[in-house]
């Protein structure tokens, strides 16, 4: 019990002396070297300032996202068949084009696919994805998009059912 403190000191000497080195090492703030050499050379005449363009809008990414469902052809989607995969194009046509009307742009792109099994669902989405992508480029563009699962036999979810979460930038 008597070492106790002789330890606690010598710890706390020790920090310090971390402290105070590490402190060393940080160089100089260079406010100080620009201001002097700033009011030692004044220039001969002032120049006018450049205009620089100013943001039509803020950058980024709507805070929610535009939400979608649509009931398909799980076994088709996967496979590529053209009759799934353009009555997924159909069912999204009308809602897509009303977002490319009004100058949206998908920032990325959530997909859960509805099955029982998550790597059969992850598939169901990825293709979509890819799907989608492909018929809609005026929308995505090179956005990024990601594929998940979502358990069917929860909340009304059927196997092949897709939600689609677009979030788009901001306009």
């Amino acid at each position: 019990m008597s070492m106790a403190g002789w330890l606690f000191a010598d710890l706390a000497l020790l920090l310090f002396i971390i402290t105070v080195a590490v402190a060393a090492d940080f160089p100089a703030p260079e406010e100080t070297a620009a201001a002097e050499e700033a009011t030692a050379s004044p220039s001969p005449s002032p120049s006018p300032p450049e205009p620089s363009p100013t943001p039509t809008a803020e950058p980024g990414v709507e805070p929610e996202p535009k939400v979608f469902y649509v009931d398909t052809d799980a076994a088709g989607i996967v496979s590529g068949d053209d009759k799934a995969v353009g009555d997924l194009v159909d069912a999204l046509d009308e809602d897509f084009a009303a977002l490319v009307d009004q100058g949206y742009k998908v920032g990325f792109a959530l997909t859960f696919g509805g099955a029982a099994d998550p790597g059969y669902g992850g598939d169901i989405a990825e293709s979509a994805n890819e799907a989608l992508v492909k018929a809609f480029p005026e929308l995505f563009g090179d956005a990024p998009t990601r594929h998940f699962w979502t358990s069917s036999n929860s909340e009304g979810v059927d196997v092949g059912t897709l939600q689609i979460e677009l979030y788009l930038l901001a306009i």
